[in-house]
């Protein structure tokens, strides 16, 4: 019996230990209703942009909301908050693109010239000035020039990726690549010319990634996974809450937003 009890005793004190250092490790700052969320991004001063099905981007700083923006025709919509000088929101319903200022208000549109584009399923900025886009029924990859009304690059894809059923769900043009996730395959990278840099890194069910400078994440169950953008090493971070829908990863405040039903809970590194 003394035997049972020391081995409890000393089960106990390990538990505890491992737990003191898993709270340790992620503490808990704040958690506040977001309400709906459609998705998320985080720009480079660590400002938070959450979107409901609606279109309507929350920005927050820390807990707080500090400004909103509706556009004029409820839609679906894909942001892009890191550039920092602005935000671009696409729709494939309007199929176009909106520049928000650094106020969220709205600096210009651009609708697509359907004789150039037939139907983009995605669609980002360049830092050129142009529109990367995927134009679904056209399997071709395109970077449109709203102010010259062309297309500027025209890539077809069927002589680079044997895939009927590729289907992107999310694009951003980074460190001057571009990258490209996919439904089935996982992540492809492209050079600046269209062409395929890697084999597709797969990412099992993850329709979107973020970015640190040397690092993109991703969210798999209840892990933050890393991978090195030039290289093969991988890192993770054991997320304190399960059934996550959304995760944000502040690399410079070493901070992790994870966003589950209607709520966002935000936690500190401290490790």
């Amino acid at each position: 019996m003394e035997k049972n009890w020391s081995y409890l005793l000393i089960n106990s004190i390990i538990c505890f230990v491992l737990a003191s250092f898993t709270v340790k490790g992620q503490e808990l700052l704040f958690e506040v209703t977001v309400g709906e969320v459609s998705s998320v991004d985080i720009d480079r001063t660590g400002k938070v942009y959450v979107v409901d099905s609606q279109g309507n981007v929350t920005q927050y700083i820390g807990k707080k909301v500090h400004r909103r923006y509706s556009p004029t025709t409820p839609a679906e919509i894909q942001i892009d908050a890191w550039p920092m000088l602005n935000t671009t929101v696409f729709s494939p319903d309007w199929q176009g693109i909106q520049i928000l200022g650094q106020q969220l208000t709205l600096q210009n549109e651009y609708l697509f010239d359907p004789s150039l584009v037939e139907y983009a399923s995605v669609a980002t900025n360049s830092t050129d000035g142009g529109i990367w886009l995927y134009d679904q029924p056209a399997f071709r990859l395109k970077k449109y020039y709203p102010d010259q009304n062309n297309i500027g690059l025209d890539v077809s894809l069927e002589q680079i990726i044997n895939q009927p059923s590729w289907n992107p769900t999310w694009i951003r043009e980074y460190q001057n690549n571009l990258y490209v996730v996919d439904e089935y395959q996982g992540l492809y990278v492209f050079d600046l010319l269209g062409n395929i840099l890697l084999e597709p890194f797969y990412i099992s069910k993850c329709r979107s990634i973020g970015f640190t400078d040397k690092e993109f994440y991703w969210l798999k169950g209840g892990k933050l996974k890393f991978k090195s953008l030039y290289g093969t090493e991988e890192r993770e971070i054991n997320l304190p809450d399960r059934k996550v829908n959304f995760v944000l990863y502040d690399a410079t405040q070493k901070r992790v937003y994870c966003f589950i039903k209607d709520t966002m809970k935000a936690y500190q590194l401290v490790n």
